[in-house]
């Protein structure tokens, strides 16, 4: 791979974004501060600044071991009472109207751009747990190049030994590929997920059949893969409940996820596996409520006439794949098949958990906003997790099957 190559920024064609000053960013979490950011911020004399808000108040806290593991983070802002930014005053950051933007933690001012680097170049995408990147609101990416080199070199200055390894790839356990045949593959996958003529369940599928042949032609087995489909498909198996509640524990969390909590592990699914289904069956749970697979099933989820909710599904699948976050470098190491198949199986967590929001708000039909706040968590939830080599390998055992990704899609 060239120099010239691996230096060029890669931006997604139909996604926009210009903050509209909702104020939704800054909730739900304890921003991380690198040492600099906190010596910057935390030596400013905000109760002088702001006394009825910030005086008396410990704004800043030290990140715990297992918090800053791995991480170039030391310290955090506490959240609010109300679970917001503190600095979040009349829905604007009060770091950033009083001083500049560069006084702001860095993860602020990077926010919400994302920076893949890959042998091919960077590819930029934006997170979508901005409501606006959700709403796809403001100019299109691809017109802001100028803007988005200039967040690249921050994020370089930020991160400068931020080296992802792409060197290990395969397409599947046992089968390496070069960066070239990844390619290949991205660009048929893509063009599934592209098809928007089709539901969103048969195009995963689609991408699921084409992998698994891709499979059994490198493995040269001389025997045709079976064809996975949604039509006939069969029922829901107790393993795939177990999955699918397993995952949807880690990404829909019911309440704050303590220490060990928020990956994924082997042992605790295991357990599960033995003795969650003992007291109230296998079901999916959200605040003060619970529902089996087969009564969120029979409710609707928005077809392909819904566009906005087609839309919005679709420039998430799009962004996590033409922004590498979901096999090798990009989330646990995972072989091509595994990660695309758990984007699949994740597509089936989000239309169980936006059902499950319509239910809480007493209704049987799912809304774009129940499809938002889906989207909003997931996204939240899957830039916090992290895959250890037994994750992974459990990932890699249970994933690789398209007659799974069928049996979920048809199922949710």
């Amino acid at each position: 791979m060239t120099t010239g190559a691996s230096d060029k920024l890669h931006i997604p064609e139909g996604l926009n974004y210009e903050c509209t000053g909702c104020g939704k960013c800054c909730g739900g979490w304890s921003v991380p501060l690198t040492e600099e950011d906190y010596f910057r911020i935390s030596d400013i004399d905000w109760a002088g600044k702001f006394p009825e808000k910030f005086f008396g108040k410990s704004l800043f806290r030290e990140m715990k071991d297992y918090e800053s593991a791995n991480s170039p983070y030391t310290h955090a802002i506490k959240e609010g009472a109300d679970g917001h930014c503190p600095f979040l005053v009349n829905n604007l950051c009060f770091i950033h109207s009083t001083f500049e933007s560069k006084t702001k933690p860095s993860i602020c001012q990077l926010f919400p751009y994302s920076f893949n680097k890959t042998p091919s170049g960077t590819y930029a995408t934006i997170s979508f747990y901005s409501m606006a990147a959700v709403n796809n609101s403001g100019r299109a990416l691809v017109e802001q190049r100028d803007y988005l080199e200039s967040k690249l070199a921050e994020f370089k200055s930020m991160y400068p030994d931020h080296e992802p390894n792409w060197s290990q790839i395969q397409l599947s356990t046992g089968i390496p590929m070069t960066w070239e045949q990844y390619l290949g593959h991205e660009e048929k996958l893509l063009s599934y997920i592209k098809d928007r003529s089709i539901s969103m369940d048969q195009r995963f599928v689609n991408g699921a059949n084409y992998l698994k042949a891709a499979v059994s032609e490198a493995r040269g087995t001389g025997v045709a893969p079976v064809v996975a489909k949604l039509e006939g498909a069969g029922a829901l198996k107790g393993l795939d409940k177990q999955l699918l509640v397993a995952l949807h524990k880690i990404y829909f969390p019911v309440q704050q996820l303590g220490r060990g909590e928020s990956d994924f592990n082997f042992y605790r699914f295991l357990y599960q596996c033995c003795f969650g289904g003992l007291m109230g069956g296998i079901k999916i749970r959200v605040p003060g409520k619970s529902y089996g697979f087969e009564e969120l099933e029979r409710m609707p989820f928005p077809s392909n006439d819904d566009k906005e909710v087609e839309d919005l599904i679709f420039r998430y699948f799009f962004s996590r794949i033409f922004g590498k976050h979901y096999f090798g470098a990009g989330l646990g190491q995972l072989s091509l098949v595994t990660g695309f198949n758990h984007l699949a199986i994740v597509y089936g967590l989000v239309k169980l958990q936006s059902k499950a929001i319509a239910k809480m708000r007493g209704v049987e039909q799912v809304s774009y906003l129940d499809v938002a706040a889906a989207v909003r968590s997931l996204e939240k939830r899957l830039g916090e997790t992290a895959l250890d080599g037994m994750a992974a390998a459990t990932f890699e055992t249970l994933m690789t099957s398209n007659q799974r990704v069928a049996r979920v899609l048809a199922h949710t």
